[in-house]
Order: structure tokens, then sequence, then C-alpha cells
């Protein structure tokens, strides 16, 4: 009987061991290195010895949704483990960064039961929310489900070589880092290897025409062309082999977030949910002239729109947090909104274009909150003659009241 009771007792102490990621990391945030394993990804490489469908996600900008890295890695764990049957859910969309992917990571990756989900954001940010996001997401995923295992991979634009060719860690690199020292999660650098080729004079980073011996990175300093693919490929490919060891594959536990006012309740909520004013028309997501200039972008990204070409229509959102945005088309001209949270005073929000070329969608953000109920009214206060304000889905932080 006591030894019945010690085996059980050894049990219930190895189920607690198996359930408790390990303490928090140290690595210097500041040191740009290629890879740091920290808690590894046990779940996900077990799943894979395993056999039978593993799914991977790629939340990521326009170097993600690229033909590139994403399905160059696919098929390289298809490779690696035949036995598995391995699922993509591409959840790239070009011109966003960790503060959407926030906001839209629930119907566009959880809701698809993902093993492994690959972070992909250095290049583009977060919106001026780099660690409330980042801290967001990871807390989604675990909430969601804690076997879900996280991997945050760092892409390369020209403007970062400085920093990484003196060792040195990128601003948003740094708050990643902080985030996964404190969850245990895995990181992989791929512009240390880039800086260091293009440093040494054996690749050139950017250039429109092929160049004698050396690789050509890209064509417009932040988009890699295949070449520069498969350099990401190879330094994902070898970064996984160091973390494949077998072992315990423990459900992750969420500490207390380093962010009170992180984005683990950050959502979407359609226009259409919102209060508007007479004026707005809904818009042919198939036939707008506007709309359809970029339309994968721009329905990737606004899902349905409303717009008007008169002054004074509003739309009103009531929610229960810190931070609402909006996505929208700026085209031409530019379009002035005032906006007002809680009667206070009016904030002017000037909306311009980014391209020239295309009409990209585009969103943005207010102020952050004291964290509680808010309302918030949208008003049009110029629209250029002829034109129109197009209105995309919300972004909420927090939750949105009817």
């Amino acid at each position: 009987m006591k030894i019945k009771g010690s085996i059980a007792l050894a049990f219930a102490w190895l189920v607690l061991a198996t359930a408790i990621i390990a303490a928090p990391y140290n690595h210097d945030a500041n040191l740009a290195e290629e890879f740091r394993s920290r808690d590894g990804l046990p779940n996900f490489f077990a799943k894979l010895q395993v056999g039978g469908p593993v799914r991977i996600a790629y939340l990521g900008g326009s170097i993600t949704a690229a033909a590139g890295w994403r399905p160059k890695t696919l098929a390289w764990f298809k490779a690696q483990y035949p036995q598995a049957q391995i699922v993509e859910i591409n959840a790239a969309i070009s011109g966003t960064g960790s503060d959407y992917g926030a906001c839209r990571l629930r119907g566009d990756v959880l809701a698809k039961n993902p093993d492994l989900v690959f972070l992909e954001c250095r290049v583009n940010g977060g919106g001026g929310f780099e660690r409330q996001s980042v801290e967001g997401i990871v807390r989604q995923i675990w909430k969601e489900n804690p076997r879900t295992d996280i991997c945050f991979v760092y892409t390369i634009g020209q403007w970062m070589l400085p920093e990484l060719q003196a060792g040195r860690n990128t601003p948003f690199g740094r708050a990643m880092e902080v985030v996964a020292n404190a969850y245990g999660i895995p990181t992989i650098d791929l512009g240390v290897e880039i800086a260091k080729r293009e440093k040494e004079g054996t690749l050139v980073f950017k250039s429109s025409t092929p160049v004698d011996g050396k690789l050509v990175f890209s064509a417009d300093g932040v988009h890699p062309g295949d070449a520069g693919h498969d350099l990401y490929r190879d330094i994902i490919g070898r970064s996984m082999l160091k973390m494949k060891a077998t072992g315990p594959a423990p459900a992750h536990v969420l500490r207390a977030p380093l962010e009170a006012a992180n984005w683990e309740t950050a959502s979407l909520l359609p226009i259409t949910n919102a209060v508007l004013s007479a004026g707005w028309t809904p818009v042919d997501t198939f036939k707008d002239a506007v709309y359809t200039d970029d339309r994968g972008r721009t329905h990737d990204m606004l899902r349905g729109a409303v717009k008007c070409n008169r002054v004074g229509e509003t739309i009103t959102v009531k929610w229960n947090g810190t931070t609402v945005g909006m996505s929208d088309i700026p085209y031409g001209e530019a379009r002035v909104i005032e906006v007002v949270i809680d009667g206070g005073k009016p904030v002017t929000m000037k909306r311009l274009p980014t391209r020239e070329v295309r009409k990209h969608a585009r969103f943005w953000y207010l102020p952050e909150q004291a964290p509680g109920l808010h309302t918030v009214t949208f008003t049009t206060k110029t629209i250029p003659e002829g034109t129109w304000f197009y209105a995309g889905q919300l972004l909420i932080v927090g939750t949105p009241v009817k």
C-alpha cells in the first residue's frame, strides 16, 4: 500500500512537472543571435514523430505571403517527416504586423487548430504597440490551446544591416526577445546570416539585376528573391534540427503578463456591427473600382466595407477595453476624420495614401485609453469632391458593447 502511494505521488509530481515550463530566460535582448531555443517546440515535434495531421500556421506580412520561405519550409517539413500529414495555415497579409495579427488571430489562425504558429512581424512592426501586441498573440494562442507551440521568426530589411552587422538587435527585435524570454519561446533571426554575408561581400542586399559571383538577396531592399528565400529556409531548417530532440511535451502555462494592457483581448469588429449614420453605403466588394484596385490585400484587411461621400457622417462604437482602430482605403487627396472619445476633445486624423500606384488598404489606431467602458464617434470632415471615404472593419482591444 505504501509503495502504491509512493508511485501515485511520483506520478503526480511528474504530471505537474511536465505542465510547468522552464523559468523565464535571461538572453540579452540587445544582442542579435541567429537561434535561441529556449523551451523549443516539444509538442510540435512529438506530433510530427507520431504522424497524422500536423498544422503549421504562418502569421506575417508580405514576406510570408510570398511564394518563398513559407512554402519552402513547408516542403522541408514534409521531406523530413513523410509520416506526418502536414497542413499549411497561410495567415499572411501584406502590410500587417503584430498589431493587426493580434486582432485577426482568432479567426485567421486559432479557428484552424494550429500545432505550431510562426510569427513574422519584425519588418512591419507593431503599430506602436509592439510588446503589447506580441504578448497578446502569445497569450491568445495558449488560452485557446496550451499545447500549441510558437516560434518567432525575424526577417530583415536593408535599414537593419548596420545594427545587425554590429551584433545588435533592432528595436522591435528587442521587444520580441523580452517576450520570448518571459514565455520560453524559440526565436530565429534570419537577418544575422544575411548581414554577415553582406558585410563579407558575398551577398548583395539590393539589386534589380544579377551580380557576378554574388547572391542577390532582394530587388527592393525588403522582399527576398528566390535565392534569398532559399537562405531563409535553410536557416530555419538548421534551427529546427537543433530543436528536434525528443522529450516531455508539456502544456504551456501562462504566467503573469509583462504588460497589463497586452492585446490578449484584441479582435475584429465588422463595420456593419457599429452604429452608422444614414449616409453610409455598403461596398460591392467585387465591382467597386477603389476596393478592387488591389482586392487581394484590401479584402484580406477590410473584409467588406461601407463608404460615404458626404461630410458629417458618423460611425459610433462602444467597447470595454483600451484601444480602438479602423481599417480604410486612403487614396488621392487627404480625407479628414474627426474622432471624439467619451465626449472629450476631438482628435483629427488625416488619411493620406502610402502608395501612389495602387489604392492600398491600411489601418490606424486612436490613442490608448485607460481600461474601462468607452464610446468613440468617427465623423467625416473632409472628403475631396468626386471621391469617397471607405471604412472597413474595426480593430478592438477589449470587448465590443452593444
